[in-house]
């Protein structure tokens, strides 16, 4: 038995913060079912490259999931949810505000058939507010945040990154700790209840510690002003071959040790006085040769990998954070779940199907016969 075996969920998530969140419960033995229309186009799942004609998000994100093909316009389609939400107790839905009341699949609905149904409703902005049914991504809800605005170089303003930073701690993460926290009131109250989730107000919180300093009276956080946006030693810094290390001294015992591998004097972290000194020495040898010279310093400086690199990582493979899956006799590598348990491990039982592969198999189960289930298909419910 897993974790969350006793989790039954609806998914009804796209691009990348609900599937997240709901693969990683499956990963935790959560009953997932994944239902979409397969004629949607979905900009994450169905994104290059592909392994056997299966996107490689598609593979990773819907991994552990049973897939269901509906098309939620057709009366017939909704009255299939409203029969699984007997037994599928937790609702996930990623759509904008009251699309879901509109196809008639709203909270109010469906907790009427299951009063201890958990929903939970992962949009960029909320369920209220002005900007409610505006549209978003991940650079509009870090900068709508005050996240950006300290963040980045005085000379060039704000910088893009390499992930999705608002999507997974504001919308990903955020979604699974509420559903879980309102899973355990269940527990004790026998009562479900309805989740907004905003990925906009999950990034608030991540302007973090300038933020809440700010918020107590504080000056205002500015770019390369801060500990740890640039106004210290805390930085990246270029190698001779086009590489880069990631410096984090700043406690004294680590900026000691810093000092004396690059032969300094720097009095703290903080003194800029010496930042350039610390770019002339990096760009003195190679990226291999100051790998090999921090590698049993305990200073808080890493190289910046490269995911070559990090595939092949001594500390990474140890910690098995990379998992091999079958995909039509192919092995492919995916991200594990992060999160160690001592009993209930996780288990990564298939990789993610193209959705529609289980409708039948799910409908049977409801008590569909073959005959219902062809006379769904002529009328346009699985499209």
């Amino acid at each position: 038995m897993n974790a969350l075996s006793n989790l039954k969920i609806l998914d009804f998530t796209t691009l990348l913060p609900g599937p997240f969140a709901t693969m990683q419960m499956a990963d935790m033995g959560a009953d997932v079912i994944k239902i979409s229309s397969p004629s949607k186009y979905d900009l994450v799942l169905e994104a290059e490259p592909k392994i056997n004609g299966k996107s490689a998000n598609l593979l990773w994100l819907n991994r552990n999931k049973k897939t269901l093909a509906l098309n939620l316009k057709t009366k017939e389609a909704v009255d299939i949810v409203k029969e699984l939400v007997k037994e599928y107790d937790i609702i996930v839905e990623q759509f904008r505000p009251g699309v879901m009341e509109k196809l008639g699949l709203g909270y109010e609905e469906l907790s009427k058939i299951n009063p201890r149904l958990i929903y939970c409703s992962i949009t960029g902005y909320g369920q209220t507010g002005p900007m409610a049914n505006k549209a978003g991504h991940d650079i509009n809800f870090l900068a709508k945040s005050g996240v950006l605005g300290f963040s980045g170089r005085n000379e060039s303003g704000p910088e893009l990154y390499g992930t999705q930073i608002a999507d997974i701690a504001g919308g990903t993460m955020n979604s699974i700790i509420g559903i879980l926290a309102a899973v355990n009131y269940r527990h004790f109250s026998g009562e479900g209840q309805y989740i907004d989730i905003s990925m906009m107000d999950g990034a608030l919180p991540l302007n973090s510690l300038p933020g809440a300093g700010y918020l107590a009276g504080g000056e205002l956080p500015k770019r390369e002003g801060d500990l740890l946006n640039g106004g210290s030693n805390y930085d990246f810094y270029e190698t001779k071959d086009g590489r880069y290390f990631a410096v984090g001294s700043l406690e004294p015992k680590f900026w000691s040790v810093l000092c004396d591998t690059l032969e300094i004097d720097g009095k703290t972290s903080t003194d800029l006085s010496v930042k350039d000194e610390i770019k002339e020495k990096f760009l003195e040898k190679d990226f291999d040769e100051w790998v090999e010279i921090f590698k049993d310093k305990d200073a808080c400086v890493e190289p910046v990998l490269n995911l070559d690199e990090v595939v092949e990582d001594e500390h990474i493979k140890e910690r098995g954070l990379i998992v091999e899956l079958d995909v039509d006799g192919e092995k492919i590598k995916q991200f594990a779940s992060p999160i160690a348990f001592s009993k209930t491990k996780q288990e990564y039982k298939f990789a993610g199907k193209k959705i529609g592969e289980d409708t039948e198999e799910i409908l049977k189960s409801l008590g569909y016969s073959e005959d219902k289930i062809k006379e769904l298909k002529d009328l346009d419910v699985f499209k």
